[in-house]
């Protein structure tokens, strides 16, 4: 088993069938568990351990959480509510995903939706938005 980085997304290609998953999706849809991604590749804990160190450079737990809050900020410029958020990526709380948004980002959930600037296309630049 090889991760290939493809464009934006890191690949699962197997070793004798030359098939490729994306594992975005597939650690998506396996709520970042190692465990369940393991069974669903058909490996060992021991040695995806080893594929990801190889092929990515960090644990799969790390490269999990990294990607988890990946995906929450996408969701949350998205349009969804932490409380959606936190539900749709499995987390036990909305509590314990607003501590977590806030270890690695630095800024809670509602204040990162509060400050984040949105084009619109419709509404004019401001005569000083080269200095802003």
């Amino acid at each position: 088993m090889r991760f290939i980085r493809s464009k934006q997304t890191w690949r699962v290609v197997e070793a004798f069938s030359g098939r490729g998953y994306c594992l975005e999706k597939l650690v998506f849809a396996k709520s970042y568990r190692v465990a369940d991604v393991c069974l669903a590749l058909g490996c060992s804990q021991r040695y995806l351990y080893v594929v990801f160190m190889r092929d990515i450079g960090l644990p799969p737990k790390t490269w999990m959480n990294m990607e988890r809050m990946v995906v929450a900020r996408r969701k949350l410029e998205g349009g969804k509510t932490a409380e959606q958020v936190a539900t749709d990526l499995g987390f036990l709380s909305v509590e314990a995903f607003r501590r977590k948004f806030y270890s690695v980002y630095r800024v809670s959930p509602g204040r990162f939706m509060r400050n984040r600037k949105v084009f619109d296309p419709s509404n004019p630049l401001p005569p000083d938005w080269r200095n802003s």
